[in-house]
């Protein structure tokens, strides 16, 4: 058996055996249009395991993306984060987008503030066991805090003891006799969602990923055959400089949302007594630049002929 039929056998056993540990009987896929996730949710058929798909409408992701997700994953529900009492009673039943975000906290997302994803993702699938197409080669952060198993408590206790492909570890815990690691995690537990989180491809390889979805002919968003690695939001602070250049000459309209929420960000602080300042900068151009790390002083513009350079 090739070492990547070894990974697909070894996912789908993870996504049997967890199934109906949580108090749903099926899972909550939380599908974000990527590679990875139409992965995980090929696997999920195979698997034949039950689940509802749950894609976050986040404002910010590119309209290629969303546009494939509406035609090729016709089952997967499009849910609008809302903000419920975060916001005040007013605010009960309105939607949360990135544009609404900004004026509210009074100042951009960053990599230290990433309070985006909080509101904008990471809130789909409380109470249930969420399955995610999280892997380690993603990223350095993701390989030392995501994994391949721990959830404890009588109910795994009992599905381990019939089924001989899997052993009883420290404090209840469980692992697949064929992982080669106690350590490695396959369920993240998140205490304050009330949530677990199974990763059943957080040990695959980028080409893993690839080879698997040419060899079953799995569509995947047009945008990773224009050059995109990682498809995601636009403007995330996570991504480099370059990068989201890149995305605002590709998407200018959004470049336009985001000088206009940081408009209405420099208002509200001046509403709210907090000034009317942000880092020092006086307008939505030089707070965008500041955000941007791109090197553009105060006061001065980039030349449109650079953004056309970088699309």
């Amino acid at each position: 058996m090739s070492d990547l039929a070894e990974k697909v056998k070894l996912s789908i056993d993870r996504l049997k055996f967890y199934e109906g540990l949580q108090h749903s009987e099926s899972y909550y896929l939380a599908f974000s249009g990527g590679k990875d996730s139409c992965v995980t949710k090929w696997l999920m058929d195979m698997a034949g395991v039950k689940y509802d798909a749950h894609y976050r409408v986040t404002s910010v992701d590119p309209p290629e993306l969303v546009q494939f997700i509406k035609e090729h994953h016709k089952d997967v529900a499009l849910d609008v984060p809302k903000y419920g009492s975060r916001r005040g009673p007013e605010w009960e039943r309105q939607p949360i987008t990135m544009w609404n975000l900004i004026p509210w906290k009074l100042m951009p997302p960053t990599r230290i503030v990433r309070y985006c994803c909080d509101y904008l993702k990471e809130s789909g699938g409380d109470g249930r066991l969420v399955v995610t197409g999280v892997r380690w080669a993603e990223s350095v952060n993701r390989s030392k805090k995501q994994g391949v198993v721990t959830i404890r408590g009588e109910k795994i206790q009992q599905k381990v003891a019939d089924n001989p492909y899997f052993r009883l570890t420290g404090n209840n815990g469980a692992v697949l006799v064929n992982d080669n690691s106690d350590q490695r995690q396959l369920l993240d537990a998140c205490v304050t969602r009330h949530k677990t989180c199974l990763n059943p491809i957080v040990d695959w390889t980028d080409d893993d990923v690839w080879e698997f979805i040419r060899s079953e002919k799995i569509p995947v968003c047009g945008l990773y055959y224009e050059g995109c690695k990682r498809l995601g939001c636009i403007g995330c602070p996570m991504a480099g400089t370059r990068e989201k250049t890149w995305q605002f000459a590709r998407w200018p309209k959004y470049k336009a949302a985001y000088l206009r929420a940081f408009q209405k960000m420099l208002n509200a602080m001046i509403e709210r007594g907090k000034g009317n300042t942000w880092r020092n900068e006086t307008s939505a151009v030089d707070v965008f630049h500041w955000w941007m790390e791109d090197g553009v002083l105060p006061g001065q513009e980039m030349l449109d002929e650079f953004w056309e350079e970088m699309a």
